[in-house]
Protein backbone atom coordinates (compact mmCIF):
# COMPACT_ATOMS: atom_id res chain seq x y z
CA UNK A 1 0.00 0.00 0.00
CA UNK A 2 3.02 2.30 0.82
CA UNK A 3 4.83 1.49 -2.35
CA UNK A 4 1.85 2.23 -4.25
CA UNK A 5 0.51 5.53 -3.02
CA UNK A 6 4.00 6.67 -3.64
CA UNK A 7 4.10 5.32 -6.98
CA UNK A 8 0.55 7.95 -7.16
CA UNK A 9 1.98 10.20 -6.24
CA UNK A 10 5.07 10.36 -8.35
CA UNK A 11 2.56 9.95 -11.58
CA UNK A 12 0.26 12.61 -10.23
CA UNK A 13 3.57 14.98 -9.65
CA UNK A 14 4.50 13.96 -13.59
CA UNK A 15 1.59 14.74 -14.93
CA UNK A 16 1.12 18.07 -13.07
CA UNK A 17 3.88 19.54 -14.81
CA UNK A 18 1.91 19.40 -17.92
CA UNK A 19 -0.50 22.33 -16.44
CA UNK A 20 2.28 25.34 -17.14
CA UNK A 21 5.18 23.84 -17.46
CA UNK A 22 5.56 21.04 -20.22
CA UNK A 23 3.26 20.43 -23.22
CA UNK A 24 -0.14 21.69 -21.62
CA UNK A 25 -1.82 18.72 -23.93
CA UNK A 26 -4.92 18.84 -20.77
CA UNK A 27 -3.59 15.60 -19.02
CA UNK A 28 -3.27 17.39 -15.91
CA UNK A 29 -6.85 18.32 -16.14
CA UNK A 30 -9.31 17.00 -12.61
CA UNK A 31 -11.05 15.26 -15.61
CA UNK A 32 -8.33 13.09 -17.12
CA UNK A 33 -6.67 12.95 -13.16
CA UNK A 34 -10.06 11.48 -11.94
CA UNK A 35 -10.19 8.94 -14.51
CA UNK A 36 -7.13 7.71 -14.39
CA UNK A 37 -6.45 7.10 -10.75
CA UNK A 38 -10.14 6.17 -10.47
CA UNK A 39 -9.15 3.31 -12.81
CA UNK A 40 -5.65 2.52 -11.25
CA UNK A 41 -7.30 2.54 -7.52
CA UNK A 42 -10.01 0.51 -8.82
CA UNK A 43 -13.02 2.71 -9.03
CA UNK A 44 -13.89 4.73 -12.18
CA UNK A 45 -16.86 5.62 -11.49
CA UNK A 46 -15.83 7.84 -8.51
CA UNK A 47 -13.00 9.15 -10.09
CA UNK A 48 -14.77 10.70 -12.95
CA UNK A 49 -17.12 12.08 -10.04
CA UNK A 50 -14.45 13.50 -8.46
CA UNK A 51 -13.08 15.03 -11.86
CA UNK A 52 -16.28 16.70 -12.60
CA UNK A 53 -17.28 17.93 -9.25
CA UNK A 54 -13.18 19.40 -9.23
CA UNK A 55 -13.91 20.84 -12.77
CA UNK A 56 -17.29 22.39 -11.50
CA UNK A 57 -16.12 24.26 -8.30
CA UNK A 58 -12.84 25.32 -10.48
CA UNK A 59 -14.39 26.49 -13.56
CA UNK A 60 -14.33 29.99 -12.61
CA UNK A 61 -10.64 30.32 -12.06
CA UNK A 62 -8.87 31.35 -14.82
CA UNK A 63 -4.72 31.66 -14.23
CA UNK A 64 -4.69 35.13 -15.90
CA UNK A 65 -1.48 37.44 -15.60
CA UNK A 66 0.25 36.43 -12.13
CA UNK A 67 -2.87 34.34 -10.59
CA UNK A 68 -2.13 31.53 -9.26
CA UNK A 69 -5.52 29.04 -9.18
CA UNK A 70 -6.18 26.71 -7.05
CA UNK A 71 -5.01 23.47 -7.82
CA UNK A 72 -7.25 21.02 -9.75
CA UNK A 73 -4.81 18.61 -10.08
CA UNK A 74 -3.85 18.70 -6.44
CA UNK A 75 -7.55 18.44 -5.07
CA UNK A 76 -8.61 15.56 -6.97
CA UNK A 77 -5.54 13.14 -6.51
CA UNK A 78 -6.04 14.19 -2.90
CA UNK A 79 -9.22 13.02 -2.67
CA UNK A 80 -8.70 10.21 -5.00
CA UNK A 81 -5.70 8.97 -2.57
CA UNK A 82 -7.78 9.42 0.39
CA UNK A 83 -10.11 7.56 -0.19
CA UNK A 84 -7.71 5.09 -1.39
CA UNK A 85 -4.82 5.04 0.72
CA UNK A 86 -6.77 5.57 4.52
CA UNK A 87 -10.96 4.62 3.56
CA UNK A 88 -11.57 8.36 4.28
CA UNK A 89 -15.55 8.69 3.40
CA UNK A 90 -15.77 10.85 -0.20
CA UNK A 91 -17.08 13.58 1.20
CA UNK A 92 -14.28 14.34 3.44
CA UNK A 93 -11.49 13.13 1.15
CA UNK A 94 -13.02 16.10 -1.62
CA UNK A 95 -12.88 18.75 1.07
CA UNK A 96 -9.71 17.62 2.20
CA UNK A 97 -8.51 18.35 -1.35
CA UNK A 98 -9.98 21.51 -1.57
CA UNK A 99 -7.76 22.28 1.58
CA UNK A 100 -4.36 20.94 -0.26
CA UNK A 101 -5.15 22.55 -3.87
CA UNK A 102 -5.25 26.13 -2.31
CA UNK A 103 -2.22 25.50 -0.12
CA UNK A 104 -0.27 24.33 -3.02
CA UNK A 105 -1.62 27.14 -4.86
CA UNK A 106 0.11 29.61 -2.19
CA UNK A 107 3.17 27.42 -2.73
CA UNK A 108 3.69 27.96 -6.51
CA UNK A 109 3.07 31.36 -5.89
CA UNK A 110 6.11 31.31 -3.46
CA UNK A 111 7.88 29.36 -6.07
CA UNK A 112 7.39 31.54 -8.97
CA UNK A 113 8.65 34.83 -7.12
CA UNK A 114 11.43 32.94 -5.87
CA UNK A 115 12.04 32.12 -9.59
CA UNK A 116 11.58 35.74 -10.68
CA UNK A 117 14.32 36.92 -8.14
CA UNK A 118 17.31 35.01 -9.90
CA UNK A 119 16.09 36.30 -13.44
CA UNK A 120 18.34 38.56 -13.89
CA UNK A 121 21.22 36.13 -12.06
CA UNK A 122 20.22 33.94 -15.16
CA UNK A 123 20.16 36.45 -17.77
CA UNK A 124 24.07 36.92 -16.77
CA UNK A 125 24.79 33.49 -16.94
CA UNK A 126 23.32 33.31 -20.15
CA UNK A 127 24.94 35.87 -21.71
CA UNK A 128 28.18 34.74 -20.26
CA UNK A 129 27.69 31.42 -21.59
CA UNK A 130 28.17 29.77 -18.26
CA UNK A 131 24.65 27.99 -18.16
CA UNK A 132 22.14 26.81 -21.21
CA UNK A 133 18.27 27.00 -21.39
CA UNK A 134 17.86 23.47 -21.54
CA UNK A 135 20.17 23.10 -17.97
CA UNK A 136 17.42 26.52 -16.76
CA UNK A 137 14.27 24.37 -17.81
CA UNK A 138 15.44 20.83 -16.85
CA UNK A 139 16.19 21.90 -13.37
CA UNK A 140 13.00 23.58 -12.99
CA UNK A 141 11.08 20.96 -14.05
CA UNK A 142 13.13 18.61 -11.48
CA UNK A 143 12.53 21.11 -8.70
CA UNK A 144 8.54 21.28 -9.75
CA UNK A 145 8.35 17.85 -9.97
CA UNK A 146 9.66 16.86 -6.40
CA UNK A 147 8.32 20.26 -4.70
CA UNK A 148 4.79 18.32 -5.75
CA UNK A 149 5.96 14.85 -5.30
CA UNK A 150 6.74 16.39 -1.69
CA UNK A 151 3.69 18.39 -1.00
CA UNK A 152 1.45 15.17 -1.87
CA UNK A 153 3.20 12.39 0.59
CA UNK A 154 3.24 15.29 3.68
CA UNK A 155 -0.42 15.98 2.88
CA UNK A 156 -0.94 12.39 2.82
CA UNK A 157 0.95 11.92 6.17
CA UNK A 158 -0.96 15.13 7.81
CA UNK A 159 -4.26 14.07 7.10
CA UNK A 160 -4.38 10.45 6.16
CA UNK A 161 -3.45 9.14 9.88
CA UNK A 162 -5.53 12.20 11.47
CA UNK A 163 -8.78 10.86 9.94
CA UNK A 164 -7.98 7.28 11.15
CA UNK A 165 -7.28 8.89 14.38
CA UNK A 166 -10.48 10.41 14.80
CA UNK A 167 -12.70 9.03 12.42
CA UNK A 168 -15.03 7.14 15.63
CA UNK A 169 -15.45 10.31 17.11
CA UNK A 170 -16.69 12.22 14.42
CA UNK A 171 -20.60 12.61 14.85
CA UNK A 172 -23.78 11.78 12.67
CA UNK A 173 -24.60 15.66 11.85
CA UNK A 174 -21.28 16.15 11.02
CA UNK A 175 -21.11 13.26 8.12
CA UNK A 176 -24.77 14.21 7.21
CA UNK A 177 -23.31 17.71 6.85
CA UNK A 178 -19.89 16.92 5.03
CA UNK A 179 -22.29 14.12 3.22
CA UNK A 180 -24.95 17.33 1.99
CA UNK A 181 -22.17 19.71 0.99
CA UNK A 182 -20.52 17.27 -1.41
CA UNK A 183 -24.01 16.56 -3.33
CA UNK A 184 -24.77 20.36 -3.41
CA UNK A 185 -21.78 21.05 -5.13
CA UNK A 186 -21.77 20.07 -9.10
CA UNK A 187 -25.08 22.40 -8.51
CA UNK A 188 -23.55 25.12 -7.27
CA UNK A 189 -20.92 24.89 -9.85
CA UNK A 190 -23.50 24.60 -13.07
CA UNK A 191 -25.52 27.38 -11.22
CA UNK A 192 -21.93 29.28 -12.09
CA UNK A 193 -21.50 27.74 -15.16
CA UNK A 194 -24.78 28.98 -16.14
CA UNK A 195 -24.54 32.81 -15.19
CA UNK A 196 -21.18 32.75 -16.69
CA UNK A 197 -22.43 31.82 -20.24
CA UNK A 198 -25.81 34.07 -19.62
CA UNK A 199 -23.94 37.13 -18.36
CA UNK A 200 -24.23 39.61 -21.44
CA UNK A 201 -21.94 42.69 -21.55
CA UNK A 202 -23.31 45.87 -21.13
CA UNK A 203 -23.90 48.14 -24.97
CA UNK A 204 -22.32 51.54 -23.96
Amino acid sequence: MLLSLVCFCALIALLELDTTYVGQFLISRPMFIGALLGALTGNLFLGLQIGIFTELIYIDYLPLGGAVPPSGTITAAVAILMNYSFKMDIYFAFFVGIVCGQLFAFLEKFLRNKRAEKLSDIEKKLIRIKITPGVIIFKNLIVEFLVVFAFLILSMIMFGPLFVYLHQDISERVHIAFKFSYYIIPWIGLCGLFLSFSTKPKED
